[in-house]
């Protein structure tokens, strides 16, 4: 008798098991990483989710983090292999699979089930090619690649940058060379290219050391994109009543590189390294000098790309097509200058109405970074 209850004992204990998976001793544990941003509603409703299905899958363990740990956040991103990511919340490793959503409802459920049980197919990654450069970017990045071309296009309508261009095209023009045109013409714009480039790739690195403070990041940007918007619109009432002007050829600083640059070319027997340099020069300090032309979106540019957590060859792609959409509308009129040696304005209402979409569009982004 004796032994029958204790076979009947083992029994039902082996029953239970086979039941409850809760009693289940070798269940593996499966660890879901989750970061999250406090006042973040996904957060919220994934965070929710996860918790209320704990008791169907025991095995489950919830580790919880702010997305300001960035540095526990790169270091499990490398357990998983994952290089190229936005900080962002949520963000969340669930069973190897790496998910990162915008909003949370029946299908994000449907995912997070599915990498739990281990039958989560990834989706590929698209791509999308980029004509000219032979450089591919992942569908994930197009958002971002629209957002560089915007605000590098917007940034170009720069009509500090371009009146000093102009003037360099109508000194090189009365010398009747198309060589030299071609030499002085270039060596302006690739000299502010370079400037620009260093600037704008500087702030992104700065950034990055901000990441860490997000709440503070985020401040800084939105701000810088607020007091960018409110600029562009106060210039967009002031070009509507009397046209595109640059505030900055007033500066003292300007006036005299401007007065240097005209003596240079007003003496014949300087050669053409002389001359070459005095553009160079002139070129730096217009860039650097008329910078505030510009405010807040090579800064707010360069905290995008910092939240990107770009690698530094796609980082560096980034800071070259925003140069190339920046400097594109000087580009055209040097070439036009090139081959038909005359000096192209185009309507000075394309300014004008840029400056007010540049605005609206600094606005949006300081109510994204702010709100």
């Amino acid at each position: 008798m004796r032994n029958k209850l204790i076979t009947l004992l083992f029994s039902l204990i082996g029953l239970l098991f086979l039941i409850n998976p809760v009693f289940a001793i070798n269940e593996e544990k499966i660890t879901i990483y989750f970061f999250e941003d406090r006042l973040c509603s996904t957060c919220k409703a994934q965070k929710e989710f996860m918790e209320s299905i704990k008791s169907n899958y025991p095995q489950l363990e919830i580790e919880t983090y702010l997305i300001t740990e960035t540095e526990k956040l790169k270091e499990i991103a490398d357990q998983h292999n994952i290089r190229n990511y936005k900080i962002m919340a949520p963000t969340s490793f669930v069973n190897g699979v790496f998910f990162q959503f915008t909003d949370f409802s029946q299908k994000q459920e449907k995912m997070i089930i599915d990498a739990i049980k281990g039958n989560y197919v990834e989706e590929k990654e698209h791509t999308v090619s980029i004509p000219f450069v032979n450089k591919e970017v992942n569908i994930k990045e197009v958002p971002l690649l629209i957002t560089t071309i915007i605000l590098s296009s917007i940034d170009g309508f720069n009509i500090c940058s371009l009146g000093a261009l102009i003037l360099i095209l109508s000194i090189v023009l009365a010398f009747n060379s198309r060589r030299k045109i071609i030499t002085y013409g270039s060596l302006f714009i690739f000299t502010a290219a370079t400037v620009y480039g260093v600037i704008v790739f500087t702030w992104g690195k700065l950034f990055e050391v901000l990441l860490g403070q997000l709440e503070i990041f985020r401040i800084i940007i939105g701000l810088s994109a607020l007091i960018g918007g409110t600029y562009f619109f106060k210039e967009f009432i002031k070009f509507l009543k009397r046209g595109p002007t640059c505030d900055f050829t007033d500066s003292k600083i300007v006036n005299s590189a401007v007065t240097r640059f005209k003596d240079s070319f007003s003496k014949p027997e300087k050669g053409t390294f002389f001359l070459a340099s005095s553009v160079i020069l002139f070129s730096a300090i217009i860039t650097i000098v008329e910078l505030p032309c510009s405010i807040g979106i090579p800064i707010v540019f360069g905290g995008i790309l910092a939240e990107s957590n770009l690698s530094i060859l796609s980082y560096l792609f980034y800071v070259l097509v925003y140069l190339f959409f920046f400097m594109l509308i000087e580009i055209i009129v040097f070439l036009i200058a090139v081959f038909t040696k005359k000096i192209w304005l185009s309507n000075s209402n394309i300014v004008t109405w840029a400056t007010l979409i540049g605005s609206i569009f600094m606005f949006y982004l300081a109510f994204y970074y702010l709100f």
